[in-house]
Parts: C-alpha cells; sequence; structure tokens
C-alpha cells in the first residue's frame, strides 16, 4: 500500500509540475520555465528575454533570473572553442572576484554546446552564475541563470532545469 500512495504521489506530483510550466517561444528558441516567474520580453534591458522568480518576501529585493541574449558572429568565425577562450578571460580579467567553477564543451544529441559556471560580486551582490551557449546560423544562443551565492542552492535545481529546457530552432 505504501509503494503504491508513493507512486501516485510522484505521479501527481509531476503532473502538477507539468501543468505549471509555462513555455515561451521565439521564432529562434523555446523555453521552459515555471508558471511563476515573469516573462520580460520588452527589450528595454540587452537581453532578448527575462525570466524573474518571484520575490521570496517583503525584504527580498533580488529575483533569480534567466536571461536569454543572441549575438551576431558573422565574419567573425567565433566556435565554440573561441567563444570559451573568451568567456574565461572576460570572467578573470573583468568580472569583480570571477572565480571560474566550470567551463567546457558538451557534445549532446541536438549539437554541441559550450556550459560555464562561476561566481561573482555585481552591485553588492555575490552571484552565482550557470550560462549555456550554442552557436548556429552564425548566431550565439546564450542562456544564463543568476542567482544570490547565498540562495543558490535553493534555486539551482529549477534554474537549471530551465537552462536544460532551452532549444535553439
Amino acid at each position: 500500500m505504501k509503494q503504491v500512495l508513493t507512486f501516485i504521489f510522484c505521479t501527481l506530483s509531476i503532473t502538477m509540475r507539468a501543468q505549471a510550466d509555462m513555455t515561451y517561444s521565439h521564432t529562434d528558441y523555446s523555453i521552459t520555465y515555471p508558471s511563476g516567474w515573469t516573462l520580460d520580453t520588452s527589450g528595454q534591458i540587452a537581453a532578448a528575454t527575462f525570466l524573474y522568480s518571484p520575490l521570496e518576501n517583503a525584504k527580498d529585493e533580488f529575483s533569480e533570473n534567466i536571461n536569454i541574449l543572441t549575438q551576431n558572429l558573422a565574419g567573425r568565425h567565433i566556435d565554440l572553442a573561441a567563444y570559451k577562450t573568451i568567456t574565461e578571460q572576460q570572467i578573470s580579467k573583468m568580472a569583480a572576484n570571477g572565480k571560474l567553477l566550470s567551463s567546457r564543451i558538451e557534445k549532446k544529441a541536438d549539437g554541441d554546446r559550450y556550459f560555464v559556471e562561476y561566481t561573482m560580486t555585481m552591485n553588492g551582490n555575490e552571484l552565482h552564475i550557470k550560462s549555456l551557449c550554442y552557436i548556429k546560423r552564425e548566431t550565439a544562443y546564450l542562456v544564463t541563470f543568476t542567482s544570490k551565492l547565498d540562495t543558490f542552492n535553493k534555486y539551482n535545481q529549477t534554474g537549471s532545469a530551465i537552462l536544460e529546457s532551452f532549444k535553439v530552432r
């Protein structure tokens, strides 16, 4: 009986989670995110698309977020290996208190991608950042999850799931 109840609970949890997800489809990509997060495609900030987590309480001043940037690489002859090198240099030279945690090119069924994870300080916030970069049709598609260092463990599973849901068409 206990196993049946566990199975039913897990099935209901998965079903409820699937129903709670939203998908944003752009001409070039799509991404799936929890319905409680806010989608911003206004373009008022440099990123083409932003997703913001809900604030935890009245004192919370930072929304964990996902942003999607596209960069035209036409004529620059930049592949994932070059993008990896450039990113590593930028983190070490330009990010305040930048610490590279992981940097690698990954082979996936739908194509290669570059993964980078690092910490840095920005505007007094200690941040933990994970990014995926895809290069297709001479365009870099960069999707990034940003969390405060002290809340990273709380948001990592959700942020990582959103990153993994990103698909370039």
